[in-house]
């Protein structure tokens, strides 16, 4: 028996025990620890649980009328939580539901050929787990959609800021579109945000491309982006600097929740909580937007942050409505 049947098997394994229960904390971390493994675990897990809830569709097509399956979410990781829909199949004995099992390769390709939209709140964090063992991790007020169909695995970003773990798979190129710019990977690790045509890309693993959505002919003129490198474009230039690991912590803060300022401008501080945030704190001071701020803060905490900075600074803030305004304390 190869590797790819072994992880198949143990991978079905997994999803009976989850779906036949009983489930512990104890449980989801041994399955937990047996995706670390290796991207084959992930990759075999993912397929199937995609699978599998093609299966539980199907089930439901076939029971009584009116009749709905009860939506599951798998357990949270301890931030973020992680959607990974799933169905039960009501009624199914073990057995029955060991036939889906050995049935579940007939099916993975319903899987693969999903088109999905994802997208987030203003404020809201989601981990995706997708079918080829990839994850990816959406930061507030996002839009993404997943196509794994053809050759290459395409993300198309709307709106906002994702950042993406990539299983390795050569064969198939796992490409971001932002606009008229693609970003793409084999195996690694990197976010990409969008602000209208403009793109940032953050780098914590391997390589990754830039280019221009109109063709090879069209890439633009940047090196391969290395892990611990940045790029960001406007129009057709791109900048493409290092980062130091406490940049890179910078950078990727959001991702536990978190804005982390280091001698930033205040009015730049303030237009990144406005991204957390349905209430905006505006500024009607020049003075106000030019003083510097450092420190960790809850991305959507805005009142904490607003009390530590009439605290810290000569400000005075005023509460009108869905907004704060900031001016200068006479």
């Amino acid at each position: 028996m190869g590797n790819r049947e072994r992880d198949e098997q143990a991978a079905a394994a997994w999803l009976l025990r989850q779906e036949n229960g009983p489930w512990s904390e104890h449980d989801a971390a041994e399955l937990e620890a047996w995706l670390a493994q290796s991207v084959g675990h992930r990759a075999a897990y993912y397929r199937f649980k995609g699978a599998w809830q093609e299966v539980g569709r199907l089930q439901a097509l076939l029971g009584p009328a009116g009749a709905a399956p009860e939506p599951v979410r798998a357990a949270p990781p301890p931030d973020i939580p992680v959607r990974a829909r799933r169905w039960r199949l009501p009624g199914l004995a073990v057995a029955a539901s060991l036939v889906c099992a050995v049935g579940l390769a007939a099916l993975v390709q319903l899987s693969w050929s999903r088109d999905d939209v994802y997208a987030t709140r203003i404020g809201a964090l989601e981990a995706v787990a997708l079918p080829d063992g990839s994850r990816l991790t959406l930061n507030t007020d996002s839009r993404l959609r997943v196509d794994m169909a053809g050759d290459d695995r395409r993300v198309r970003l709307r709106q906002g800021e994702a950042f993406f773990e990539v299983a390795k798979d050569p064969a198939r190129p796992f490409v971001v579109e932002a606009g008229d710019k693609r970003v793409i990977a084999v195996g690694t690790a990197f976010s990409v945000r969008r602000d209208g045509d403009d793109v940032q890309v953050v780098v914590t693993e391997g390589r990754v491309r830039i280019e221009t959505a109109g063709g090879r002919d069209e890439v633009l003129q940047a090196p391969l982006l290395e892990a611990g490198m940045a790029a960001r474009t406007q129009g057709d230039a791109v900048l493409v600097r290092a980062r130091s690991p406490v940049e890179l912590a910078q950078d990727l803060s959001w991702r536990t929740g978190q804005l982390v300022f280091r001698d930033t401008p205040m009015a730049e501080a303030i237009a990144e909580f406005n991204r957390y945030n349905t209430r905006k704190l505006v500024v009607e001071d020049p003075a106000v937007g030019a003083l510097r701020v450092g420190g960790i803060f809850r991305a959507t905490e805005l009142d904490a942050f607003v009390s530590l900075i009439q605290q810290g600074f000569p400000v005075q803030a005023q509460a009108e409505d869905d907004r704060i305004v900031l001016t200068a304390r006479q």
